[in-house]
């Protein structure tokens, strides 16, 4: 009897060739694409002990995926609409895998495409970033370079501190309090100041990010400036 082909042989040629060059997705939604998977693989670990590489078509069918997709709800707090995207993601996963491995994928592959999208209610209309969506927005970022550090900061930071653009923009290094509890003054508008907390993990990426730019060096000058520089440079 034929050995059952482990998903993620398939979905190496999916992620690596096919959806960059046959569909010609951009990065980003490649990497959306590849989340939806990377908690797909989580979810069948911790609530079915099956290990990524044991994973196969027959392991995905019989009501797996409207199970993920529930949990994602129920577990995870995601909308209606991040749901839809997640079934969406696997749909299109589950074409190309008809393709490669009829037999095989069959039944995964009709299930998926039968799964119904649910209804978005206009009160599902997000105005915020769930953490989910923050995780995968913060993954995008290279942290080995210095405009992806400083990327990771200002995203942090805005998601934390609830900052308006222009007020993040303005934001100079005089208006950084660190201490038990960090503290930034933001300046909205009318010129009205208000002052807000942020978390200790985001404190921390922020302090990294302005020592990076020597920031905490001297006086004058240096807490004028803007904690978020346009053009990053060495300092």
């Amino acid at each position: 009897m034929k050995k059952a082909t482990p998903v993620i042989n398939i979905l190496a040629e999916y992620f690596n060739s096919y959806l960059p060059t046959a569909k010609g997705l951009s990065h980003n939604t490649i990497i959306s694409y590849q989340y939806t998977f990377q908690i797909l693989f989580q979810y069948l670990y911790d609530k079915k002990e099956i290990p990524p590489e044991s994973v196969t078509f027959q392991t995905l069918s019989n009501g797996v995926i409207l199970e993920y997709l529930n949990w994602l709800e129920i577990e995870r707090s995601c909308s209606s609409r991040t749901r839809n995207q997640r079934l969406s993601a696997i749909s299109s996963f589950a074409k190309y895998a008809m393709k490669q491995t009829l037999a095989e994928a069959l039944t995964f592959g009709s299930e998926v495409i039968n799964l119904p999208k649910k209804r978005v209610q206009k009160n599902d209309d997000v105005s915020y970033f769930t953490i989910e969506e923050m995780e995968l927005l913060l993954s995008i970022p290279n942290p080995s370079t210095k405009i992806g550090q400083r990327d990771m900061a200002l995203m942090s930071v805005l998601y934390a501190s609830g900052a308006r653009a222009q007020e993040l923009c303005d934001l100079t290094v005089n208006d950084v309090r660190f201490g038990e509890k960090t503290s930034l003054r933001l300046v909205g508008k009318g010129n009205k100041a208000r002052v807000i907390t942020i978390p200790p993990d985001c404190s921390l990426l922020l302090h990294d990010h302005l020592k990076k730019r020597r920031c905490f060096i001297g006086s004058g000058d240096t807490r004028l400036r803007h904690v978020f520089s346009a053009r990053q440079t060495s300092i």
